[in-house]
């Protein structure tokens, strides 16, 4: 059977549905072409009916007729297999009505197409007036493209066994909240350190893993299928890349210096993509999920005044620590919106760019990658413009400066 271009329309399951229905009311097991077109005829509104009073045909007499046919006819899933090939004749991602009345003009259907052409209606000319919106050579008042326009859109893809969480991000998110739980109560002042940075790392994972699954849940719905067989979906940080370079180092380097690498990375078929808006959309998704990470911490903050009874004074390791939290996010979009080779922003410009340009970029990535951090590193002027940014970022957010640097004092054991 041929696969469908996609989902069904409203329409054609309330067809398929009440023609279930006639079909049940005549002690039937299964609704056959004819239950179809019955059903279709008593359907007002439908792009079917709206062709047939078009092409100066009526319904009812068409039902009329059909009530004293007895002609042979196929079973309804060959109706359907015909219905299927007239969308991909017509260009059409879903299966409507008038596909169907199309494939009851087959003449595999005689019980169906027999009323159908006596009523004046002809295979050619239904498609025709799709088509073109001209029949018998006088044009229709109404733009073909404006009655079909939602057939041709393609429809999003459906996320319904696609979307998944692996145990253990689960788990990266139980101990996150654990050392933010401990940080909270204050219950092991010894361990200030140790908890911060557990807390502190874990949520910065757990914000990679979102950050990546923003790339592939773009990604999949942009046309790159293969996102789901490389688990992308799982929010599994073991396969965002290579596990040192993507999860190890970016941690060792938040732990020297405070500066958050971009972290993991997901492969993604650009080819497979719809267009180069949706390649921009793929880069863009990863930094627009920190700044929701970073809107959600500052939310935090916002809310707590409201509850300061509730809030213990020893939380303010805690609240330094999330505050860090924060500070990260922020620095995160920041850094990943720099038009720099190898780094988001340059993924939202580089589809629209020549292609000479774009292979250079790619082939030297990583030395542009290395190259900003050295920067920020060692060259003071760049250092405090960057950070400048971040910090009026986080300013405008409601996050303390003064807790983002109690939490930055908090992580160092010296």
């Amino acid at each position: 059977m041929a696969a469908p271009p996609d989902p069904i329309t409203k329409d054609t399951r309330e067809i398929l549905d009440r023609a279930t229905e006639l079909a049940r009311a005549r002690q039937a097991t299964e609704a056959t072409p004819v239950d179809v077109l019955r059903a279709t005829l008593q359907l007002p509104g439908s792009l079917a009916d709206r062709e047939l009073r078009a092409l100066g045909i009526d319904p009812a007499s068409v039902l009329a007729a059909l009530a004293s046919d007895g002609a042979a006819q196929p079973p309804l899933k060959q109706l359907l297999i015909n219905a299927n090939r007239e969308a991909q004749v017509l260009g059409h991602y879903r299966i409507d009505s008038v596909h169907m009345l199309l494939a009851m003009l087959y003449s595999d259907s005689p019980a169906t197409a027999g009323p159908l052409q006596r009523a004046g209606l002809s295979l050619y000319d239904l498609r025709q007036h799709l088509q073109t919106g001209v029949h018998a050579g006088v044009p229709s008042y109404q733009d073909p493209t404006q009655r079909d326009r939602g057939l041709r859109r393609r429809p999003w893809p459906s996320l319904r066994g696609v979307i998944g969480i692996s145990p253990v991000f689960l788990g990266l998110v139980g101990g996150t909240v654990l050392s933010g739980a401990l940080l909270w109560t204050d219950v092991l002042p010894g361990l200030v350190t140790v908890l911060t940075i557990l807390f502190v790392v874990g949520c910065w994972i757990v914000s990679l893993c979102v950050h990546e699954f923003g790339h592939s849940l773009v990604a999949y719905l942009g046309g790159d299928r293969s996102v789901v067989a490389a688990g992308y979906l799982s929010l599994n940080p073991l396969r965002y890349a290579n596990v040192a370079m993507s999860l190890v180092l970016p941690v060792v380097f938040l732990l020297l210096g405070g500066v958050a690498l971009p972290g993991g990375a997901v492969y993604i078929n650009h080819s497979a993509l719809r267009s180069r808006a949706w390649s921009s959309a793929v880069s863009l998704a990863g930094p627009v999920a920190n700044a929701l990470c970073a809107l959600l911490v500052a939310a935090v903050f916002y809310v707590a005044p409201l509850f300061d009874r509730m809030t213990p004074p020893e939380s303010v390791n805690f609240f330094a620590a999330l505050a860090l939290v924060g500070f990260f996010q922020i620095l995160a979009v920041v850094l990943n919106l720099l038009p720099v080779p190898g780094i988001d922003g340059f993924g939202v410009i580089r589809p629209w760019l020549p292609y000479s340009v774009q292979f250079v970029a790619m082939r030297y990535g990583m030395l542009a990658i290395y190259g900003v951090f050295l920067a920020l590193w060692f060259v003071a002027p760049i250092r405090s413009a960057f950070y400048g940014a971040v910090f009026s970022l986080v300013s405008l957010t409601g996050i303390d400066e003064t807790l983002v640097f109690i939490g930055q004092l908090n992580m160092r054991f010296l």
